[in-house]
């Protein structure tokens, strides 16, 4: 018999999240974490639209927001001499700012990894469906067509045992155990240079002055460095490239950081960690085999222009969490877990192409200024830097689990920046708000069930009917849900929507029978459509 139902390799967001994402459907699982804390030199910063909507969903979208920048810091990107200096260019950033939106019941937070863990691990502590174990080292991971099994070594008593699950998600890093167990390979293009990455507190605010954004650029005289606020006050993350491969030591950083902020009379600065690390853009050749699943930088690694990583994972967390919750439950056959490879590789691809490209765009600030030309025209290719929320919201998923879609996507100049609100199979379930006082969103009847969205003007027969029947004598979880009227939902539109929010199918609402209405259903529901 299997210790727990999940063992999940690694405690970073990603790990957290699928830990919680799970116990929504009462399926428990153990936490392995090498690590004896958080995460002390945090990476990613950027929590963009859709997953606040997944921390919506896990009800921590306020505790997220309070953790962020606000929206004076979120507005922009700056490129300058200094962070005091000459400015060189000045970019918007509409996918990073923290404002109320259309398209969304949450707005994007640009905060701090470990703040973000934080959050997170308050809730898996509070639940009783998840043991998180620190100081664990995984040594050993096997399969069967039973289950797996975990080598675990404790790093503070020495002892070591096995732990048996039914499924295994390597959640563990670019340099996943996990991966190597399952001989996936990371495809990825290696770019000719290192980051160097540093966490240091100083009170830069004199040199920031009005001059606020989510990224602050500073072309010096000695080289680029790229400040990051972390709290807006004193806690500060920069990154220097150094194409030379050399790690400055610290008398050195504090120098480049001094003449980074534009003078050298600067509050002392205290380094609290500093490495190096190569961006290795890529995604493996394969997301699971057998009853052994990858997830986050594990899965797939970004450049971190753009913020795509960590956000990238999530989205794949949230795919992979419901299917394997169902397969456990009996709601599904195990096949329905191939489908996390077939449509989460293809958009980590495309998501991890964009910040690709929007770093080769964003180089020819970098040399116009050196080479002293005007950095104006390299400057306008780079507007996708913080504005991509085509990439974001306007992605569209295939596999045997989604129903064809026949008509063509909008017709659009930039697909990447620009997105319109509508209904496609593959999509994500736009927002509209259900109530006059704009407290609930559509997108919240979305998590566990499947759902059915019926327009204003759809009959009830035989749609809700069917429905009930469905539930009643399968145990198969969908609802119906009645839709205000509002854009881009018609009045007389049918839309089936997954709990990962993903639209299943939809279709005009036609005069049928219960008949036919059961067919429709059967032929996108993953158990019914087998049976």
């Amino acid at each position: 018999m299997a210790d727990t139902q999940v063992s999940i390799i690694g405690s970073g967001p990603i790990g957290l999240s699928v830990a919680l994402l799970l116990a929504k459907f009462d399926i428990r699982s153990v936490i392995l974490e090498k690590r004896g804390e958080v995460n002390t030199h945090p990476r990613s910063r950027f929590v963009d639209t859709n997953t606040m909507e997944l921390m919506r969903h896990l009800g921590v979208e306020k505790a997220i927001e309070d953790t962020g920048l606000g929206p004076d810091w979120t507005a922009c990107n700056r490129w300058q001499t200094a962070m005091c200096g000459d400015p060189i260019a000045t970019i918007s950033s509409p996918t990073f700012h923290t404002v109320p939106r259309d398209n969304s019941p949450t707005m994007p937070v640009m905060t701090c990894q470990d703040y973000v863990e934080n959050v997170l691990l308050e809730q898996v502590h509070a639940s009783a469906l998840i043991d998180i174990r620190y100081l664990s080292e995984v040594t050993e991971v096997t399969q069967s067509a039973q289950g797996t099994l975990t080598g675990v070594t404790n790093l503070a008593t020495g002892e070591s045992y096995m732990l048996a699950a039914d499924y295994l998600i390597g959640a563990d890093g670019p340099h996943s155990f996990a991966r190597h167990a399952i001989g996936s390979v990371l495809e990825a293009d290696p770019r000719p240079y290192l980051m160097q990455d540093v966490i240091f507190e100083a009170d830069l605010s004199a040199y920031v002055g009005d001059r606020k954004g989510g990224l602050l650029y500073s072309l010096t005289t000695e080289g680029v460095l790229i400040f990051q606020p972390l709290n807006g006050i004193t806690r500060w993350r920069c990154q220097i490239p150094r194409m030379d491969g050399r790690k400055l030591d610290e008398q050195e950083t504090i120098a480049m950081i001094r003449l980074a902020a534009g003078a050298q009379d600067t509050p002392p600065i205290t380094l609290v960690s500093t490495g190096m690390w190569q961006p290795t853009p890529g995604c493996v050749d394969v997301l699971s085999r057998g009853r052994i699943f990858l997830a986050g930088d594990a899965a797939h690694v970004s450049v971190p222009t753009g913020g795509m990583g960590n956000n990238i994972g999530f989205a794949g967390a949230r795919n992979l969490a419901w299917k394997m919750a169902y397969v456990l439950k009996g709601l599904a056959p195990a096949d329905v877990l191939d489908t996390y490879h077939v449509e989460h590789r293809p958009l980590a691809l495309e998501r991890i192409d964009v910040g690709v490209k929007t770093t080769n765009y964003m180089a020819g600030i970098f040399t116009a200024h050196y080479s002293g030309g005007d950095p104006a025209e390299a400057a306008a290719a780079t507007q996708q830097y913080g504005d991509y929320d085509g990439a974001l919201l306007g992605y569209e998923l295939q596999s045997v689990l989604i129903a064809p879609e026949h008509s063509p996507p909008p017709a659009l100049a930039d697909p990447t920046r620009e997105y319109v609100n509508c209904v496609r199979n593959g999509r994500r379930a736009p927002h509209v708000w259900m109530d006059a006082e704009q407290q609930h969103s559509v997108l919240d009847f979305f998590g566990l069930d499947y759902v059915m969205l019926l327009g204003e003007d759809v009959a009830d027969q035989p749609w809700t009917q069917v429905v009930s029947k469905l539930a009643a004598e399968t145990g198969f979880p969908i609802s119906c849900v009645r839709l205000p009227q509002a854009a881009p939902y018609s009045a007389t539109q049918i839309v089936l929507v997954r709990p990962d929010g993903i639209i299943a199918d939809s279709w005009e609402s036609v005069d049928t029978d219960e008949e036919r209405a059961t067919e429709r259903l059967c032929n996108v529901l993953p158990l019914l459509s087998n049976s």
